[in-house]
């Protein structure tokens, strides 16, 4: 049996109309929220145009420093550049369907390790405040709780959607693939 002649599942397009608006939404609020972290857009002057308070990654420093989890204090520095950037990078990744399973894999472990480090300061009892989104409150309030876990875990199960049923139409792995063929 042939490719052609194969049956086609009947669930195919809503798979597929699903994968697409996840993998827009998932990947446009972690460019966003890599954005927020590093304050880009009043570094290209874009304030008048976003009047968002953003965060540097030195204020991102101090919140990951907040919670309080042994890390030295260069490995704090480094992580405060680290995550903005790969939640910016995998999030654009998403949105233009490239290297898309990479950049849902990278999204899903880092919403397990951000999930591991909010059950840590929740167990601890510990008032810390989340920068996730900038100085927006996407969702969940600035103070860390259960919400978090909740959406990080929203996140993560869109991720592994998009991991599962790979890019999805509208894609730059999709029209690659078609070129090499």
């Amino acid at each position: 049996m042939n490719a052609s002649s194969a049956p086609r599942c009947p669930l195919r397009p809503a798979i597929s109309f699903t994968t697409l608006l996840l993998r827009f939404s998932l990947g446009g609020l972690m460019a966003f929220s890599g954005w927020m972290k590093l304050g880009l857009h009043t570094d290209l002057g874009l304030q008048a145009f976003l009047p968002l308070k953003s965060l540097a990654p030195l204020d991102f420093y101090f919140a990951i420093a907040g919670f309080k989890l042994g890390l030295p204090e260069h490995l704090g520095i480094a992580l405060s550049f680290i995550i903005p950037w790969t939640e910016l990078l995998a999030g654009l990744g998403l949105i233009f369907g490239l290297w898309t399973r990479a950049a849902a894999l990278i999204i899903a472990l880092t919403m397990a390790g951000f999930a591991a480090g909010i059950l840590s300061v929740i167990s601890r009892g510990l008032d810390v405040n989340c920068p996730c989104f900038g100085a927006i409150k996407l969702f969940c309030p600035s103070r860390i709780g259960t919400c978090h876990i909740i959406r990080n875990a929203a996140f993560a199960s869109a991720a592994i959607w998009i991991i599962v049923t790979d890019a999805g139409p509208l894609s730059l792995d999709r029209l690659l693939a078609r070129q090499r063929s």
